[in-house]
Formats: structure tokens, sequence, C-alpha cells
């Protein structure tokens, strides 16, 4: 979370002992390693959220980042122990706290088996939220984004191009079934996919601007869009309709 000198110790105001000394960089993210909060990649000293913290944050993801200022106010006054909403609401207006920092703090507070103290805390979700989350790209479908995906559908005749994202449930539900999806796709079309709150060109050039996602793409073109949870016979039929009965169908 953001801070300033004279509340270097706690974002918020209170909570800090005096006697609280605060962990260096490295030590905060071995603890945030060590409590699955997040993992470094070996071969590219890559360093993203955990799947399993993920899963935390979605939780208050969904009770937060839609609720009223009110209901915020009051949850950061809570937490912190402010007097009132109001004084929360100042609080956070005169730091510029976000809803997301907040969201990373409470999440890091259950996923870990012990809570550090207040201001460790703080610090560990400015990391967090700056860091975000790996790809919500599923291993099994090449990963694009929006300098890759033009080349892709152009290297190939036919090809579809999947759109994920975090904090999406019928995402979720489309992995859990993507070996079957995949085994719908007929052979010879090439499938990718991309994070769509990463990539807004994408999203610019073929109107599809929710997850989960199917573009169809023949010749380089996008031929047909669909949006929502796809069933692996909701994929076959699209693939049908696009590209034509398989051969010796």
């Amino acid at each position: 979370m953001t801070d300033d000198t004279d509340t270097r110790h706690d974002p918020l105001g209170p909570g800090v002992d005096a006697g609280d000394t605060e962990p260096d960089a490295e030590a905060l993210l071995d603890s945030l390693v060590d409590g699955g909060v997040v993992s470094i990649d070996p071969e590219t000293a890559t360093v993203t959220t955990t799947a399993a913290f993920e899963d935390t944050r979605a939780v208050y993801h969904d009770t937060y980042a839609d609720s009223s200022a009110e209901r915020f106010h009051e949850s950061v006054a809570e937490v912190f122990g402010f007097d009132s909403a109001d004084v929360a609401a100042e609080r956070i207006d005169d730091l510029g706290v976000t809803r997301e920092e907040f969201v990373a703090f409470l999440a890091i507070d259950a996923h870990l088996d012990r809570s550090p103290s207040t201001a460790t805390l703080a610090r560990m979700a400015r990391v967090v939220h700056e860091l975000g989350p790996g790809t919500p790209v599923p291993d099994a479908v090449v990963e694009l984004d929006d300098g890759s995906y033009e080349a892709f559908v152009a290297d190939h005749d036919r090809a579809i191009v999947t759109v994920w994202k975090h904090h999406c449930d019928p995402c979720e539900a489309m992995k859990e079934d993507l070996d079957a999806i995949l085994a719908a796709v007929p052979d010879g079309v090439a499938v990718g996919g991309l994070d769509g709150e990463s990539s807004p060109e994408f999203r610019r050039m073929t109107g599809i601007d929710a997850a989960p996602a199917l573009a169809l793409f023949e010749d380089g073109e996008l031929q047909e869009g669909y949006t929502g949870r796809a069933t692996p016979d909701r994929v076959a039929t699209a693939c049908t309709d696009v590209y034509g009965p398989a051969d010796g169908a």
C-alpha cells in the first residue's frame, strides 16, 4: 500500500507497536514464498502470485470489488481500528489506498498460517499488488498477447484464440473441461489463449470484451466470436459452423 514518510510503518495509521521492526525486502519475499503467496520461477526468476493464493484473493475480491464506498470504508475502519468510517475514508483519500491493495492485505492475512504485524502485512500487500498473478491462460494452449496473436492467426489457416481472466468462475469451470474441449477442436486448427484484461488491442479489434470467450479465425480473419463458458459440444458446434463438417462426417 502507498505510504509516506510520517506513516511508513503503517499506511493507515494505527496498529504498530513502538518496538516493531520491518523485515528487509529479501526477508519479506522469503516470507511470501514460504507462505505460499508467491512463487519464483527457477529458470526465469519471475515472481508471481500462486494459484492457491489467487483462490483466497478471489473471495475478498468478490466481496469488495463492487461493494459500496460506505461498506468499503466501514470495513477499513473495522480492520484498522478507526473510530468511524468517515475517518477511514479520510485516510484512504489522503494516502490513495485502493480496494485492490486492501483486498491483497486481507487475502495475505487469511492465507498465511501465522499473521505478521500490520506493518508487515501492509508491505506485503504492496508487493503482491505490484506483482499481480501469473497468467490465467492454461498451459495446454499457446499463450498469446497483443503483440503475438496476429502472427499466430496469420501463421495458421485455421486458429482459435481463447480468452481468459482472473477471478472468473466460468473460466475455471472451462479449465476443468479443457482436455475434452481441445479434443472437440478439429485436426489442423491451432489453439492459443490470452489474458483478456491484459490485451486491450485484441478486445478492440475483435469486439470481444468478456471472458471466457472463443475467437475463431480463418486465413487470418476473424469469422466468429463466442462468449461465455464453452462446453465440448458447444466448441464442436462452433467449429462446424465456421469451418464446416470435419472430414468424413
